[in-house]
């Protein structure tokens, strides 16, 4: 069975092996020119992973992995408007499964123009090639894909004025670059675009009404999955205080398939992201979300349940923790009606040893429970961590 390829998220999946990241390193930042800052970074880790292709077979799939992740972030504020391009690479070296070594490479742009105190743009571009040993397509073969993305916004208001309102275009290319045939049914374009009106309620509220529309485009001609997806929310978002930030969405969405052989699905949609300091040494986050994403050969879409919380506590000066718990929850629309249920806990202490130096040590345990049984797994990975500046 052909799997879906997660399209988002993939390197912070990857990274979240590390169970925190070191929130206390201060990197030091080069001046090129006036307003134009260049920031050098280093992470590299040493884990040892039972199961790197989150799978239920017999063979041994355990290993030490090595990674190591470079990037520079070119910043540039030029008087209201803000430049950002950031490139990163990651490299993992298995040392015990050599066809498993691999390099994810990240490049990404963003510009924030101000043209006055009530109107502005946003725009961006992110370029990432993956290739994903977890969880494949076919096992032995690694999912190779690169996603491209480029974004355009129109912001009209100010957050404390009594409306606002954001504008936006997207287009999203997901392409694939295995050898032969493989993955290749999993090619599409997607054109999209966002409308979101800002209504205040408070001193710091604000109800929302936004709608979002996205039209997937296969590239096959054979393919029966081009459908569109219209996406209808509400909500509020605020800042109660300096502790408390958040905003919550609610709605529906609506998935129409071109071709009349499939099922179109309707159902409820929310997002959720809340951040809650209650001492400036403690912050909890939480996210979840509901919503479809892109199929395969094997099913039409699948409907999507997150949630995820994350503690992290300042224990002392040089010293914190961090805690995380993440659940997931699939139904695929295929003939099996599969539903997998997938939970993951992770721990992790850093060090900060020196302003540029951080050090830790974490472990992150994953499980997967499905009603076809071959899909079950469970993966422990054991991590220590060097995070390096300037």
């Amino acid at each position: 069975m052909t799997r879906r390829l997660h399209t988002y998220s993939l390197v912070a999946i990857v990274a979240a092996v590390s169970a925190g990241q070191a929130l206390a390193r201060d990197p030091k930042r080069i001046q090129l020119a006036d307003g134009i800052v260049l920031t050098p970074l280093l992470d590299v880790s040493e884990a040892y992973d039972d199961n790197i292709y989150e799978a239920n077979v017999n063979a041994d799939s355990s290993t030490w992995v090595t990674t190591i992740s470079p990037s520079l972030l070119l910043d540039a504020v030029q008087g209201v408007n803000h430049y950002q391009l950031e490139y990163g690479f990651e490299t993992d070296y298995f040392h015990s499964t050599d066809q498993d070594h691999n390099t994810d490479h990240s490049l990404r742009g963003m510009a924030e123009i101000a043209l006055n105190k009530t109107n502005r743009f946003e725009l961006s571009a992110n370029y990432d090639r993956i290739e994903n040993v977890s969880d494949t397509s076919v096992i032995g073969q690694n999912d190779k894909f690169e996603i491209t993305r480029a974004d355009a916004n129109y912001i009209y208001g100010a957050p404390s004025g009594p409306f606002s309102m954001e504008l936006g275009v997207n287009h999203v290319w997901f392409r694939t670059f295995n050898s032969g045939t493989l993955n290749s049914d999993r090619e599409y374009d997607k054109p999209g675009a966002s409308a979101t009106g800002y209504f205040r309620v408070g001193p710091k509220t604000r109800a929302l009404v936004e709608y979002r529309y996205d039209d997937y485009d296969y590239l096959l001609s054979s393919s029966a999955l081009d459908s569109t997806k219209d996406t209808y929310l509400i909500g509020l978002t605020w800042a109660a205080t300096a502790r408390t930030v958040g905003t919550i969405k609610f709605g529906y969405e609506e998935r129409d398939f071109d071709s009349n052989a499939k099922k179109d699905k309707d159902g409820s949609s929310w997002e959720a992201d809340l951040t809650w300091q209650p001492t400036q040494r403690a912050t909890l986050i939480f996210n979840t979300s509901k919503g479809t994403e892109e199929g395969s050969v094997s099913e039409d879409l699948v409907e999507v349940e997150r949630f995820k919380a994350s503690w992290n506590h300042q224990i002392a000066p040089r010293i914190s923790s961090d805690v995380s718990y993440a659940y997931l929850d699939e139904e695929y629309q295929n003939i099996l009606n599969r539903k997998d249920e997938v939970n993951e806990v992770a721990v992790g202490i850093n060090f900060d040893a020196t302003r540029w130096m951080t050090v830790g040590v974490g472990y992150r345990y994953k499980d997967r429970d499905s009603n076809v049984p071959v899909r079950d797994y469970d993966r422990n990975v054991y991590m220590v961590s060097l995070n390096l500046s300037l």
